[in-house]
């Protein structure tokens, strides 16, 4: 059954993908390549039905030419060989990784190199620094590596979607590719369509593509008189937004910085107890990054089903503005962390105020760093949050009072008073 876990699960996963490429998707590529992205995640991370499964690791793991493994392999190990058949699917952890033979699932790898030589009647999903595909791939091939080459004698059945730095395609492409490189080289047929984004993309005289040709980048495409297109090149010049900042954002940051400080002022003088234990979990980074991410993302998705309901609505919105005033004070326990990890540990409200100043203008700082500052601060957002669970969740749970004195029981030898009868005696 579909559960409520499982759909929280999915939906934290597909928000924060979102999130993360919010400023792209008024692209129609950059959309195209974020459903590609979701779907190589849910082939990969999706559970399938409970088989028998058998799983080898070594330095060196080797499928003879007369084997025949009749279930899924896992396998781990420095060199990985499969030169018989797979008769299931291939999962390949390892540094070098060669496929000469048949499997007839998907070969789901994740090496330095990869090189498929034979049959594979599934799909290829790798991430890899280099991948070399002679062989045959009857369905998709999804791929997140550095440099990707298709020899003439590879063959791809369907789609080709590949994020890399180099691609290399002399083989045959049954369908569409969907590409996001640094350089690219299409010497091969590409039966269906063509969207690609990069620094330069070369189509020599050897290239055929049977569908609509897009290319955004930085150069123009260069293509071969010789090649075959069923319709002329479309290309767009890649565009790079400034990303300069003027004196306006250092007054906003400075603003930003003095309103999360007086922020602080008022939460750690009014709960003190309180935020002293939440950033003493900040220490305890593997709870609280684990606890965080969970709360981050579920507890809006859960609140906002709960305010669905007519009875849940006012639990749901109260647990929305908690939750949004949580984004701000999990920053300030963090700074809080910061400041006593330079000036030291202290017990008084007072001292603690001090330090979280000086660690909200550290942490202010990071956060406006270009690029890297989002980053920053979605850490601090999630390690804090995690913190402040810790402690709300210690503070639920329920206490025994130490040292209390049990009840004395009548012993059997004390005398049962007069006139006292016994069942019907």
């Amino acid at each position: 059954m579909f559960t409520l876990v499982e759909f929280v699960a999915l939906a934290s996963v597909a928000a924060f993908g979102l999130f993360a490429i919010r400023k792209y998707l008024r692209r129609g590529t950059a959309l195209a390549v974020m459903f590609a992205s979701l779907s190589l995640l849910a082939a990969v991370a999706s559970p399938t039905p409970a088989s028998a499964a058998e799983f080898r690791k070594n330095d060196t793991v080797t499928v003879g030419k007369e084997e025949t493994v009749k279930t899924d392999l896992y396998a781990m190990g420095d060199h990985i060989r499969v030169e018989g058949t797979v008769d299931g699917d291939f999962f390949a952890f390892g540094t070098q990784v060669e496929v000469s033979g048949h499997v007839t699932g998907d070969v789901i790898c994740f090496c330095q190199s990869l090189r498929l030589s034979g049959l594979v009647d599934g799909n290829l999903r790798s991430m890899a620094n280099n991948i070399t595909l002679s062989g045959t791939v009857d369905k998709n091939v999804s791929t997140f590596t550095e440099l990707i080459t298709i020899d003439p004698s590879g063959k791809i059945g369907r789609n080709l979607t590949s994020f890399t730095k180099s691609l290399t395609l002399d083989g045959s492409l049954g369908r569409d590719l969907l590409a996001m490189f640094g350089k690219g080289a299409i010497n091969g047929s590409i039966g269906g369509s063509m969207r690609a984004k990069g620094e330069s993309l070369t189509i020599n005289s050897g290239a055929s593509i049977g569908g609509p040709v897009k290319f955004e980048g930085d150069n123009p495409a260069d293509v071969s008189s010789g090649a075959k297109l069923a319709s002329p090149l479309e290309y767009k010049k890649l565009e790079h937004k400034s990303h300069s900042r003027g004196a306006s954002f250092s007054v906003w940051t400075i603003i930003w910085a003095a309103a999360y400080i007086l922020f602080g002022l008022v939460l750690l003088s009014l709960l003190p107890g309180f935020s002293r234990e939440a950033s003493n979990n900040v220490e305890n980074v593997g709870a609280s990054f684990g606890l965080g991410v969970l709360v981050l993302f579920a507890v809006p998705i859960a609140a906002v089903i709960a305010c669905i309901t007519v009875v849940g609505l006012f639990v749901g919105l109260s647990t929305l503005f908690l939750w949004y005033g949580a984004l701000y004070f999990a920053q300030i326990i963090v700074g809080a962390t910061v400041g006593q990890w330079i000036l030291g540990r202290v017990t008084d409200t007072w001292a603690l105020i001090g330090r979280m100043v000086v660690g909200i203008c550290i942490l202010r700082a990071c956060m406006a760093v270009p690029y890297l500052g989002i980053w920053v601060k979605l850490g601090v957002i999630i390690w804090g949050m995690g913190a402040l669970s810790l402690a709300v969740y210690r503070r639920l749970q329920p206490t025994i009072a130490p040292n209390i004195p049990s009840v004395p029981l009548p012993g059997p030898t004390v005398p049962l008073p007069p006139n006292t009868t016994v069942g019907s005696y």
